[in-house]
């Protein structure tokens, strides 16, 4: 009997405490709609409170708890409900910082924090002068590691002692007497006053990583408790924030509000920045331009209108503002804290775009008129011919037949080329210029009005190609084509027509690579013994005289004059050691951007140190 009444009796139970516990309403969405813009309201505390603008932060936060306990009663939810995490996060911060401004002393107004009170002011006053790249007198505070280790004057800080930290010493020292900072504005009382708290409190950094850069640490912070939004393109946006928004917003908006220099405590020198707002809190609300200020001030909505005191923004600039508010504000960078700079593109940047554009008519007809001005520009009182291939353009001072020679021999030499590295086809679009100069005088002229350079007298020819090919051209002197002699015309091509191969996607090449490469192409080690031995002798009496022996890999180590042999031993070693594919494989990692180093590993499996041991051993043998 008492068996059969055990099951009944438990689901009395289980049914009673479903009856007597409430039912967890779901919020709607107008809730959270609501909730979403009291973030954003709320957010606007902290710079109504470094403004001075007590009162106004004291009702905000009073009327967002009115509103708070309105939603928790229409939900049904507790206050402490994971869906107000944040919010409650962020008014429990603000109140604290409210009570501190109005002189109230909450249990934990006393203590100051690293993160929200100290590194702040380090990070907007000090780093232009002891960051990564500039630490002067030897002090680096972008990390809690040089903070620990000091400078050149010792440690700096000596935590539960603000009196004997020499943080305190420079940031108190009169004007022109050793105060930091020595530029901009200095610590103001109060934040001297603060810093001193912190380090009389034992200097806590809340146990952070000390090698972390302080930037990070900020920032990790700042999103804990900030809830800072930073809204995701969906692919449907037609302006992009990098390439529509950031240039304009570098000239325009940088001068005045940057990391260094916050007018009105914004800085527009990130994405993360700008989203963070200034001192009168938010500038930006996404998709509702009409209550952003950034929108207002900037469109000439209120006053006073931004960018004050010079060139306003243009009407596309105007127009892609209201498009980026209305697509969300959204943000199509890889990192929200990349400074804008980096996404305003330069002169030949552009160019190359326009260059990309062009159709091959158009590169072909582009190719005829830069290389038939340069040439008169070059040998303005000397005949000029013209000659066509199939993938080069054939220019010069001396006559038609002389070109279509050397034209034919250049159309050979490429497909030498094509066979070893690879490619088919035209490898320069528009064709490749080959300017043949009769004499030593008019390959003189054509560097210096060209170049704008002297050339060095062992020089008989070079090679150019930009990457956006609007210039892809090789000048040779005439050199004749005697048998006997150790350069020829001939010989002069493949070197220089080697070059420009190699060079054809526009990659900044190395020119001992460029200048070996093209020797091995145009030298016979059978035939040219003379001249190999030549270069042989140059490069081991060369090499011992650098100091690294892997600076033998680094450009300006070597002059145009000497460069040659260095390069054309260089390269025969990389190609002798494991062969022409392997060295083939080498060159097309360069091409791809990867440094000597990285494709030294890579294809040999060696560090540029050890070939550069291993490539002079073989000199001296």
């Amino acid at each position: 009997m008492q068996r059969f009444w055990i099951p009944i009796i438990l689901v009395a139970i289980i049914l009673l405490g479903s009856i007597s516990s409430p039912v967890r309403a779901e919020l709607t969405p107008e809730h959270r709609r609501e909730l979403a813009a009291l973030k954003k309201t709320v957010s606007r505390v902290g710079g109504l409170i470094r403004a001075k603008r007590v009162e106004e932060a004291e009702k905000i936060i009073e009327e967002a708890e009115v509103k708070i306990d309105e939603i928790v009663k229409a939900a049904e939810i507790e206050k402490d409900d994971r869906i107000l995490k944040s919010l409650n996060s962020s008014m429990e911060r603000y109140e604290m910082l409210l009570a501190k401004a109005k002189g109230e002393t909450p249990a934990d107004s006393g203590k100051v924090h690293f993160l929200e009170d100290v590194a702040p002011l380090i990070d907007s006053k000090c780093l232009g002068c002891h960051g990564a790249t500039n630490p002067r007198a030897g002090l680096r505070l972008d990390t809690l590691t040089g903070w620990r280790r000091g400078g050149q004057s010792g440690p700096l800080l000596s935590p539960g002692n603000a009196g004997r930290s020499l943080l305190i010493a420079r940031l108190m020292a009169p004007a022109g007497k050793g105060r930091m900072p020595q530029r901009g504005e200095p610590l103001s009382e109060e934040q001297i006053e603060t810093v001193g708290k912190w380090i009389n409190q034992g200097a806590d950094v809340q146990r952070a990583n000390p090698n972390t850069a302080l930037s990070d640490l900020i920032y990790e912070y700042e999103k804990k408790t900030m809830s800072i939004e930073i809204p995701k393109p969906k692919g449907t946006e037609t302006v992009s924030f990098t390439r529509d928004m950031a240039p304009w917003m570098t000239n325009l908006c940088l001068g005045c509000h940057n990391s260094r220099n916050k007018s009105g405590g914004l800085s527009v020198e990130t994405f993360y920045d700008l989203m963070k707002g200034g001192d009168t809190g938010l500038v930006i609300l996404p998709g509702d331009k009409e209550n952003s200020r950034f929108f207002r001030l900037v469109g000439g909505l209120e006053l006073p209108r931004m960018p004050q005191g010079q060139a306003r923004i243009t009407r596309k600039n105007y127009e892609d503002m209201i498009k980026w508010f209305e697509e969300g504000n959204t943000f199509d960078g890889a990192d929200a804290r990349t400074n804008i700079r980096t996404y305003v593109r330069s002169a030949a940047e552009m160019a190359a775009d326009e260059f990309r554009k062009k159709t091959d008519e158009e590169m072909l007809a582009h190719r005829m008129e830069r290389t038939t001005s340069q040439l008169k520009r070059a040998v303005p009182n000397d005949p000029q011919h013209t000659h066509k291939t199939e993938h080069f353009l054939m220019a010069g001072n001396v006559d038609n037949a002389r070109l279509q020679e050397v034209g034919g021999w250049a159309e050979e030499k490429l497909t030498e080329l094509q066979k070893l590295f690879g490619g088919s086809g035209l490898p320069w679009r528009g064709q490749l210029a080959i300017f043949v100069l009769k004499d030593r005088f008019s390959y003189d002229e054509f560097n210096e009005v060209i170049e704008q350079r002297r050339a060095d007298a062992k020089m008989y020819g070079h090679s150019k190609v930009t990457a956006n090919h609007e210039d892809a051209y090789a000048v040779l002197q005439d050199l004749g084509d005697a048998e006997s002699a150790e350069l020829t015309t001939q010989k002069n091509l493949t070197e220089h027509l080697t070059g420009a191969f190699l060079k054809q996607n526009g990659s900044v090449l190395p020119s001992w690579l460029i200048s070996g490469t093209g020797l091995i192409m145009a030298t016979d080690a059978r035939k040219d013994t003379k001249r190999v031995a030549e270069m042989k002798q140059a490069a081991a009496s060369i090499v011992p005289t650098i100091q690294r022996p892997e600076d033998v890999f680094e450009e300006g180590t070597f002059s145009p004059g000497t460069v040659g042999p260095v390069g054309y031993t260089l390269v025969r070693y990389l190609i002798d050691s494991q062969g022409a594919p392997k060295f083939a494989q080498f060159v097309t990692q360069l091409q791809r951007g990867q440094s000597v180093e990285q494709s030294l590993m890579q294809v040999y499996g060696a560090n540029s140190q050890q070939v550069a041991r291993s490539y002079a051993a073989s000199l001296s043998r």
